[in-house]
């Protein structure tokens, strides 16, 4: 149950969270708006993909929206006392997301789904990964370097390359390495060279590269 509110989580607070989003939560309709739209993926997830009965899909998908309100509000309030601390802000956010899911699905798990857990976990860890290294990085990365904006502005207009190699890497290797991924790894990193600054174009392909082994490394070794 864990890996499969994870993956839910990451899923509406990184690609269903736009730019536009993160300013409009700062406001109490924004931030509801917000909320929202984890409610719904959750209760997509639980209820129309896996078939969990809607009593119990529901009263998941409140629970755990209940504390991302709470937390995200936190951070509106953090924000506000200490505007800059950006990088503090965005990390103790998301530590507390992920603590909430476990405090919420360790209460919740009966006994009796074990065996959900064991046959199906693989497939959300590796979703999982999957989003941690690209958008989750790309977000990540634009945060961190909140202070040096030219850097900054060239993570995102590099955006799109990136994250597609390292999703066309990290895909690749979890689903099995076979000759014919040799060129469409090609293509992804001719296409991310294109984009990148000719001053840092090797530094940044070695990070993407040794940053997703260690993804797949981690969310093989959770997964196994």
């Amino acid at each position: 149950m864990f890996w499969i509110i994870i993956l839910c989580h990451l899923i509406a607070d990184y690609p269903l969270q736009t730019d536009a989003m993160v300013l409009a939560k700062k406001t109490l309709p924004g931030l509801i708006m917000h909320v929202s739209v984890h409610f719904l993926t959750m209760t997509v997830v639980l209820c129309g993909i896996l078939e969990y009965d809607a009593s119990t899909g529901l009263t998941l998908a409140i629970v755990v929206s209940g504390f991302h309100l709470a937390i995200d509000h936190w951070k509106n309030v953090l924000s506000g006392l200490m505007p800059e601390w950006v990088v503090f802000t965005y990390l103790q956010d998301q530590v507390l997301h992920v603590l909430s899911i476990m405090l919420v699905t360790g209460l919740w798990q009966p006994l009796d789904e074990v065996s959900l857990l064991t046959n199906g976990v693989s497939i959300f860890v590796y979703a999982s990964g999957l989003v941690l290294s690209t958008h989750t990085w790309f977000v990540t990365e634009r945060v961190l370097s909140y202070r040096h904006s030219a850097y900054q502005q060239w993570v995102t207009d590099t955006m799109w390359s990136r994250m597609m190699s390292r999703a066309v890497l990290y895909s690749l290797v979890i689903v099995g390495f076979n000759l014919w991924a040799i060129p469409v790894i090609a293509g992804a990193i001719i296409v991310g060279w294109n984009d990148l600054d000719a001053k840092i174009r090797y530094r940044t392909i070695g990070i993407d590269l040794a940053g997703v082994f260690m993804l797949i490394a981690l969310t093989g070794w959770i997964a196994g």
